[in-house]
Parts: structure tokens; sequence; C-alpha cells
């Protein structure tokens, strides 16, 4: 039998499992956390901290439900809310996380960490205005911190202020050159010069050696951006090729799954089996969808500018609900994704897009219509049409091998897995476009399809296009996206903040013998390219 933890002995007891947690030995740290929460139940710090290891691991609904224990039982602490809050933006309950992040804010915490969870919470439910004031306030207080600065650099990049952006993380790799992810940043606010760019610097770092392998990855793709800029094509591909290496063979996943719920949603969702569904006849949602790097971030620009549209985000609502509701219909059952698409098919569908709508407030409603700009909702883009058949989707297309290079050259955080392998993919795409197709027949006139290139080459007849086809009238405001202040929380946060331009057209052929696999591949399965 293990020895009690006696009151005197708590504090100690919780360092030492913060220790534990800190150095990832996640089995000693909850073995610590739960000998206090077995013994002194109505003590908030060992809720607090079993939150902490749960959110270090990843499991943001454990951490949630821990952290509210912890707040209900002393809910005037500031460090306790900021914990839910931040869970709760992780595990997608952004709503709820925007509400726990203002009370965090009244209770007007002076530490710099505090300020800075505060601001992380609201910029990773993206109001990085409301996140602005924070994380400076965290710099003020403690301006040595290259950890804040990095992060007040982050916003800035987000909100189009991009000269701070860049000074800052100047700063940062000043103070801290090992600080790898200040050179990503950096290396994506501006197009590089042979006569201004930092390749030889971050060329040396690498040749000294990068101790940890996804910080060696992180300098990889910087490189490999700023050696593109300055036309080094061979040179960005020997990076980019090394740095989605790395990603790789640390990674867990196999490409055949994917495929086979996405051949799963195709046999499911026909005609015959939709035809019964009666959903919410709400007007509100646009939906812009389609793989990354297609455009989703201009069109939903073009569109954010008209005065009746207002820009929700990057939404995860429309899955989270339906998967809270399959579950439910199931009695809490685990279910296998198989599963999971066939049950999907038997859902109230008015109930489904009543609570999706709900979901989204109250961010949205104050408009005619928002905008929903989860890529992948091309996934649900049937359940969507049964739920809300009066909502708008479109999708952005994009030719093939531009839209793979785009992806492949990309920085992800925790999303779209098959980008890291060109054979991955190259399976990836082709049953992508099988999906799409499949909804094009099955939607019809419903969906729109958007090419990116037809977009960029003619941007006002495209623009118009796109908001008659959300019934809206015509506003010239939509040609000047660009100038919009709204912060922008994608990958394109920096592309969106220029007119429409050309230049990444045909980009690919940059590296077409390097990428000749992947077109014969694409074009032995029907892809044109």
């Amino acid at each position: 039998m293990k020895p009690q933890i006696e009151p005197e002995q708590i504090d100690n007891a919780l360092r030492s499992a913060q220790d534990f947690a800190r150095k990832g030995q996640f089995r000693e740290a909850i073995d610590i956390a739960n000998q206090v929460i077995h013994r002194y139940r109505s003590d908030p710090r060992g809720w607090y901290l079993l939150s902490d290891i749960n959110f270090r691991c990843a499991q943001y609904v454990n951490a949630v439900e821990c952290a509210d224990r912890a707040v209900a039982l002393k809910p005037g602490v500031a460090r306790y809310q900021i914990q839910l809050g931040r869970c709760l933006a992780m595990a997608g309950h952004k709503n709820r996380a925007l509400e726990v992040a203002g009370a965090a804010a009244a209770l007007k915490p002076v530490e710099a960490s505090f300020n800075d969870a505060i601001a992380a919470i609201y910029s990773i439910c993206d109001d990085q205005d409301r996140a602005l004031p924070f994380i400076v306030k965290a710099v003020e207080a403690d301006p040595a911190n290259s950890m804040f600065r990095y992060n007040l650099a982050a916003i800035q990049r987000m909100m189009g202020k991009l000269d701070e952006a860049e000074a800052n993380c100047d700063r940062v790799i000043a103070d801290n050159p090992q600080d790898y992810k200040a050179y990503y940043t950096r290396a994506d606010l501006r197009t590089w010069t042979n006569e201004h760019n930092h390749v030889e610097a971050m060329e040396r770092l690498l040749l000294e050696g990068v101790a940890e392998w996804r910080s060696e990855m992180v300098l990889r793709f910087a490189l490999a951006k700023e050696c593109e800029d300055i036309g080094d094509y061979e040179r960005s591909f020997r990076y980019t090729h090394s740095a989605c290496d790395l990603q790789r063979r640390h990674m867990r996943y196999e490409v055949e799954e994917d495929l086979e719920i996405m051949s799963a949603i195709r046999e499911g969702h026909a005609k015959h089996a939709l035809s019964h569904a009666q959903g919410c006849q709400n007007r509100e949602p646009i939906f812009v969808m389609g793989l990354p790097r297609t455009g989703t971030s201009l069109a939903e620009r073009i569109l954010s500018s008209h005065t009746q549209v207002y820009s929700a985000g990057e939404l995860n609502n429309f899955a989270t609900q339906m998967v809270t509701m399959v579950h439910a219909a199931a009695g809490g059952a685990s279910l296998t994704k198989q599963e999971m698409v066939a049950k999907s098919l038997q859902l109230d569908f008015a109930a489904l897009g009543d609570a999706y709508l709900e979901s989204t407030r109250p961010r949205t409603g104050a408009t005619a219509h928002f905008i929903d700009k989860q890529p992948q909702n091309y996934l649900y883009a049937g359940l969507i049409h049964c739920a809300l058949p009066e909502a708008r989707m479109i999708v952005l297309d994009r030719n093939p091998m531009d839209a793979c290079y785009a992806i492949y050259k990309t920085m992800f955080t925790a999303a779209y897995p098959f980008s890291y392998d060109l054979t991955d993919l190259g399976k990836y795409y082709v049953a992508y476009r099988q999906l799409l197709a499949h909804w094009a027949d099955l939607i019809g006139e419903d969906l729109m399809i958007l090419r990116y290139e037809e977009l960029v080459s003619g941007p006002e007849a495209s623009s118009r296009g796109l908001v008659a086809f959300c019934s809206l009238p015509w506003e010239e405001a939509c040609l000047e996206f660009h100038k919009s202040e709204t912060a922008a929380s994608t990958a394109s946060a920096v592309q969106v903040r220029r007119p429409v331009y050309t230049s990444s057209v045909g980009k690919w052929r940059h590296y077409e013998s390097q990428l000749a696999p992947l077109a014969e591949f694409l074009e032995s399965h029907g892809v044109a390219i």
C-alpha cells in the first residue's frame, strides 16, 4: 500500500507531479494527482493538476471535466479559470471558452503568464482583437520572455500587422537563436529577395545541429519557404522533402483508413438514402470548404467584406454536433468510423441543423449570413445539405498539382496527416476528387464549385458570381477584401492581405521533375493535370 499524502505534504506532492508532467512522465504524475484527489476531493489543486496532465496528453474532454471541478470548488482563482478556458478552447467549445476567458480577465490578473494564457484562449477562439491587449500586457510585464514575444508576433501576423510581427520575430531570434518557430513565422511574413533573406543564417544553424526533431523540421520548412522566394527551387524542394520526411517518420497514420471512410461516405450518401430528409430551413450559413491551400481563405475574405456577412472562422461545430447526436442515439456506445457514417444518416436532420446553429451563437446571428470556413466540411456536405437545405455551400477547386504541392510544402498544426508524404497525398487527393464529384451529382445547383484559377484571373466576374450564388446584392467592398482589418487565423493570413495575384498558378512546374511520380499517379487514376 502506498503511503498516504498528509496535508503538510500536498504542496511538495503537487510540485513533484508537475515536474513529472513537464518531463513527459505522465503515469507518475497521474498517480500522485489521483492520490491527492482520493483523499482531498474538496481541494481544487488536485483537480487542477489532473486537468493540466490531461491537457498535456491532449485528452481535452477529461481536462475540461477536471478544470470544471477546480473552478466549482474555488471560482475566484484566475489560474483555475484560465485552465478551464484553454481546455474548452482546445476541446472545440469556443463559445464557453470565450465566456470563461472573460471571467478570468475580470479578475484582472497581473502575472505575465496569466495574461499570455488569456490571450491564447482568445486567439484559439479566433478573437485576435481581444487577444492582443492581453499578450501586450504579458510582454510589457516580462519583456525578456521570448515565448511571450513570439506569441505577440503570431497574433500580429493574424491581424495583418506584418512589420510589427517581423520586428518581434527578429527580437525573439536575437534573444534566443534556438527559438525555431520564430524563423518559420518570419519566413512567412513577406516574399524574400536575393538581397534580403535569412537562408545562410538558417543553414548555419542546421549545420550546427538541432537537438529536437520537431525543431529541425520547423527550420527546414522555413528554409524551403525562403529558398522558393529567391528562386532556388531545387534547394527549396530538398528542404521541403526532408522536413516532410521528418514529420512522417514520427507519425502513426495510415492513409487507407481515410480512404475507407470517404468510400463509406460516398456509398452511404445516395439520393434514395437522403430523399426523406427534412432539415432546418434557416438561410444564414454559408459553408466555404475544400482542401487547404486551394483558395478557401480568399473566397471567405471576399464574401466577409459584404455588409450582410460575418465570418465565424473555421468552426468544428457541425461535426461536433453530429457526433454528439450519433453517440446519444447509440446510447453512448463506442462506434467505429464506419458505424458513425451509417448512423449519421438516421439522425433527425432538422434537429441537427438547429443544434448546429445554436452552437454558433452568440457569435453569429447579428448579420443575415455567416461563413463557416472549416475546410474539412467537404466530408459532411451531404449531411449539411440534409440538415440545412437552404444553406449555401461553396467548394474551392484548384489545379491538382498546384494544390498538392501547396499542401505538401505547408507545415500544418495537428491537421492533414496525409500531407507529409507524396504517395499518401496522391491517394488522398484521388479519393477527395471522387467525393467531390459525388457531392456535385448528389447536391446539384445548391453546391458551387469555384475554380481558384478563374477567381484570380478574373476576380470581379468570379466575385460577382460568388456573391450572387449567396443571393446577396453586389457591393464593391468585396473587391477590396485585402484592405479589411479583420484578423485571419489560417495558413493564408499573410496572403489575404494582398490584392488578388496569379503568381501561384502553375508554380508546381518549378518542381516538375521532383513531382513527376505524383503527376503520373494522378493521371493514372483519371485526374487531369
